[in-house]
């Protein structure tokens, strides 16, 4: 039983108290009219009962009054007093937990967050993972790596909606952040979206024109989705880059069966 509901109880027998002591105050005790005896008896009698029955009606009125006037108001200060105390408690509670874990959300701090979660997701642990991300962008809600590790976290656990949530919202804070754009293809393409897969690996080749995983993911999707010219074209310019790639001969025949 909480606070509240004991002092309601008390508040309860403290009204039915009170109307039991007036009823005996101000009415006779109820007596049950006897057919069998005189008129005049029965007359005074009748008349007790309906004088007691309309006092009884009144005492009711009055406490239904003194409740709504006089109670209720307290209760519902009580009630509001205990919810403001709750909203403060927890608030507190938040800010404590928050500062034993972090401090002033130092850099540093951070720094060591992200990487003890590459390590939980290395082990296996991915709700420790997760947590330890989502605490750094609580904190740092422009922290791109917190938000490309927990992508790429989803990712590789299949949670498709969950991975491109987190990499859409961090493509707003990075549009220019190729491995970012690569990541968010990565999820179209698990997703067998591959156009929209093209789209974001062509932008992460045009940021970063030299980087081989980039090259593969966009001449891959380029394949896929007919445009065999650019594919050709970006197999010439990964050769000069990285002439020992052993995708080269691979990407070359795949175009070759699509002609």
């Amino acid at each position: 039983m909480t606070i509240i509901d004991g002092l309601l109880w008390i508040v309860f027998l403290g009204s039915l108290g009170t109307v039991v002591v007036i009823a005996k105050q101000k009415a006779p005790q109820l007596s049950i009219v006897d057919p069998m005896s005189s008129k005049e008896t029965r007359t005074r009698e009748t008349k007790n009962a309906l004088l007691e029955e309309r006092m009884m009606r009144q005492v009711e009125e009055k406490g239904r009054n003194f409740w709504k006037t006089s109670i209720s108001p307290i209760i519902k200060s009580i009630q509001e007093w205990f919810r403001r105390l709750a909203g403060k408690l927890t608030a507190l509670e938040r800010r404590y937990v928050a500062g034993q874990r972090i401090g002033k959300t130092d850099a540093k701090e951070l720094r060591c967050m992200i990487d003890e979660a590459k390590i939980s997701i290395t082990a296996g642990k991915y709700d420790v993972a997760e947590k330890e991300l989502i605490a750094v962008v609580t904190h740092d809600p422009k922290n791109i790596e917190a938000y490309e590790t927990l992508g790429r976290m989803y990712l590789s656990q299949g949670q498709h909606a969950e991975a491109k949530e987190a990499l859409e919202f961090l493509v707003k804070l990075a549009p220019k952040d190729a491995s970012v754009l690569a990541a968010l293809g990565e999820v179209f393409e698990a997703e067998g979206d591959m156009k929209a897969a093209y789209g974001f690996y062509e932008k992460a080749k045009i940021i970063s024109p030299n980087n081989p995983k980039y090259l593969d993911f966009f001449i891959s999707s380029a394949i896929e989705v007919g445009e065999r010219y650019a594919a050709q074209q970006a197999i010439d310019h990964l050769r000069e880059v990285n002439p020992d790639n052993q995708k080269i001969v691979e990407f070359e025949e795949m175009i070759a069966e699509k002609k």
